[in-house]
């Protein structure tokens, strides 16, 4: 019987190793898996990360140089990269057609309701009003107890519904409104709400 209980084991542990392997990274204030706020560009590059605008005429170079994304679809669809002067400094996380659902550390992901996002975060997680969407969506935002990181999960409400240009913060979690993408990183850049501005 012991035997036949250690075969079963044996036999079962590939299977289970193969599993967890399955597991994506978690999105932390810190980085992605192995990928890490601060790493180089350099760094990115030789890990096949590249950014398919390097070439367009309509940004100046130093502009360029001070803040552009880099992406890798093979290995991190739907995931762009935010480069400040060289180094990696927010991580964004937005829809992909793989079909991949990037989480958090705690497990919140797209598609979540901001009731469902604050049941993770409690009180830690503030709420703000949605710089374009006002009512109909929102800004929940975590801020690390040092003040150096922030991450953002932007909501909208999937029919629309709310006071376009309202700037006044929702007055709670709403069951109705869902998570459309989310960020984290350094506090200023993860701040920025036009991509580099």
């Amino acid at each position: 019987m012991k035997n036949l209980f250690r075969l079963a084991t044996l036999m079962l542990a590939p299977l289970l190793l193969l599993g967890a392997t399955d597991e994506k990274p978690r999105l932390s204030f810190q980085g992605l898996g192995p990928l890490k706020i601060g790493m180089s560009e350099a760094a990115l590059e030789k890990l096949g990360f590249s950014d398919p605008y390097r070439s367009a005429d309509w940004q100046a170079d130093e502009d360029y140089e001070a803040c552009h994304h880099l992406s890798n679809e093979t290995d991190y669809p739907g995931v762009s990269f935010m480069i400040n002067d060289g180094r990696l400094v927010r991580i964004g996380i937005g829809a992909n057609d793989a079909g991949i659902r990037w989480k958090t550390l705690s497990g919140a992901s797209i598609g979540m309701t901001e009731t469902e996002v604050a049941s993770l975060y409690g009180d830690w997680m503030k709420i703000d009003h949605h710089p374009y969407l006002g009512d109909a969506g929102s800004y929940l935002i975590l801020d690390s107890s040092d003040g150096h990181y922030r991450m953002i999960f932007e909501t909208a409400a999937p029919d629309g519904s709310g006071e376009q240009f309202s700037s006044k913060p929702s007055r709670g979690p709403n069951a109705n409104k869902r998570v459309t993408d989310f960020r984290s990183g350094l506090a200023e850049p993860v701040s920025y709400i036009e991509g580099c501005s």
